[in-house]
């Protein structure tokens, strides 16, 4: 059996690579890091096939990488950066480039150098800050990792960000403005019971003896093997717990543990844990570990710059009210809550559009099907998704968030404040932070449909009211400034007290 396979494996593999086949064959082999490949890509091992064989007819045309030692999508935007308009590598040809080098040698990491303020080196303490994940489209998660990285520059330390892969280049970018470096090294969260990578938490090691790194500073509570490097080189580790476990059933699933042992492991994992939110902080204390708490922010100016919903003000009678809902679309984030509120505004007889804004998920379209099919009321729309959430906002009267899960923060609902959108809610999680009832928007009971869109209902009749809880939200918003977030930032590393900073 082991013999037919590997016949069809050389002869496919010839039909994909040609005469190149033999010598990627080698590469592959010298370049796959079997044990680390098995444990990055848990499928593999469910597929029953041999590593080298996987790797060389399915992972590598996907883009999955053999090593902690080599990100293919790494090198490959690496060189389209030293080689501005120069024809895109393919994972086949940056292997192939790759096949002379040595597995672990460090000079094989994909480290960018950034442009930030404290990219040149004068002496400044330096951070190596680490994302838990990037994607095609940005969410809360990347614009928080953004947020740091400005605050750090703020207050003169320099950051060395790494990252998962390179999917983003555009992203990445954004990252090198406001960092000394950026590394694409490949790693994963960590799962209950499965053993840590010893060759990440290598390369790891690498990253930050290269670095000169004074603490390590997880953006997330997801990962382990960046903690067990710093512990090895005696530097303390900073986790910012963006995360509610408690009430996200699918982090728990993809960490395979359950809420009590998540927030268990990341204080144990951490030397200082910071919370987003009140909310979040609450979760984490008694656990032994000082809290300190850091809530999200944004630029205020850029959010200001937003204009009026078209129309506003001008007396219009009748016009729709848009209310729109952003990020994820999946049932967790409420799509089926504002899909109600559609039809119950429609039977109170109030003219509104209800607009989607993110990519397509097989359950929004599903969703959206029914609803077609049944001869839904309401009018729910699905916008697509947007890079820059203010062009949503440009277009719409209020904001809400139905999400199913307490939120730990509220991103979305803060930059529609700052934008002076009222927004509509479930009074749960953080988001009762960020609302002040009945003044910059409205908050309702978990899951009552029939009480938000009476809510909306008297915001779609009472233009003044809207203009008058935008003006009310754009204030409210003014706490979660930049200078607020550095001063607290500030307060975190004076905490940790090996890194000394200046303003």
């Amino acid at each position: 059996m082991r013999s037919k396979g590997w016949l069809r494996l050389h002869g496919k593999g010839w039909r994909l690579h040609g005469w190149r086949y033999p010598f990627l064959f080698l590469a592959a082999r010298r370049w796959l890091d079997a044990g680390w490949y098995l444990g990055r890509y848990p499928d593999v091992a469910s597929a029953g096939m041999a590593p080298l064989a996987h790797f060389l007819l399915h992972s590598l045309a996907e883009g999955r990488d053999p090593s902690p030692w080599l990100s293919l999508g790494g090198q490959a935007w690496r060189r389209a950066l030293a080689r501005p308009g120069a024809r895109p590598w393919s994972p086949v040809r940056t292997l192939m480039h790759f096949a002379l080098r040595g597995r672990r040698d460090p000079s094989n990491l994909a480290w960018v150098e950034g442009r930030g303020l404290q990219a040149p080196d004068r002496g400044q303490p330096c951070l190596v800050v680490c994302a838990h994940s990037v994607t095609p489209q940005l969410f809360g998660a990347e614009r928080s990792l953004l947020d740091v990285l400005r605050g750090l520059e703020a207050l003169g330390v320099a950051a060395v960000v790494t990252v998962p892969n390179a999917c983003h280049p555009g992203y990445l970018d954004e990252l090198r403005r406001h960092s000394r470096a950026v590394v694409v090294l490949p790693y994963g969260w960590w799962r209950e019971g499965a053993p840590a990578s010893p060759a990440t938490q290598q390369a790891f090691a690498e990253v930050l003896r290269r670095s000169q790194a004074r603490a390590v500073y997880l953006n997330t509570l997801t990962l382990e093997a960046p903690v067990l490097a710093a512990r090895e080189l005696g530097l303390p580790v900073i986790i910012h717990v963006r995360e509610i476990p408690t009430h996200d059933p699918a982090l728990c699933a993809a960490l395979g543990a359950g809420p009590e042992s998540v927030l268990a492991r990341a204080a144990a994992l951490a030397d200082l844990l910071v919370a987003n939110s009140a909310f979040t902080a609450r979760a984490l204390l008694g656990r032994g570990r000082e809290v300190c708490l850091v809530p999200n922010t944004l630029d205020l100016e850029a959010w200001r710059a937003v204009a009026p919903p078209p129309g506003e003000g001008e007396g219009e009678q009748g016009r729709p009210l848009r209310i729109g809902l952003l990020g994820s679309l999946v049932p967790r984030k409420g799509i089926e809550g504002l899909a109600r509120v559609a039809d119950r505004l429609a039977e109170r007889g109030v003219v509104a559009h209800c607009v989607l804004y993110g990519a397509a998920t097989p359950e929004l379209e599903a969703l959206l099907a029914q609803r077609e099919q049944e001869g839904a009321p309401g009018c729910l729309g699905h916008a697509g998704y947007v890079e820059d959430p203010r062009q949503a906002l440009a277009e719409l009267d209020v904001v809400v968030n139905f999400s199913h899960f307490e939120e730990s923060f509220g991103r979305t609902l803060l930059e529609a404040m700052a934008a002076g959108r009222p927004v509509v809610a479930y009074a749960r999680g953080a988001l009762p932070e960020l609302v002040d009832d009945g003044e910059s928007g409205f908050l309702v009971p978990f899951g009552d449909c029939a009480a938000a869109a009476e809510r909306l209902a008297r915001l779609a009749g009472d233009p003044a009211l809207r203009l008058q809880m935008g003006r009310t939200a754009r204030r409210r918003a003014e706490r979660y400034g930049e200078s607020a977030f550095v001063a607290a930032l500030g307060r975190v590393l004076e905490t940790i007290g090996d890194v000394s900073y200046c303003r």
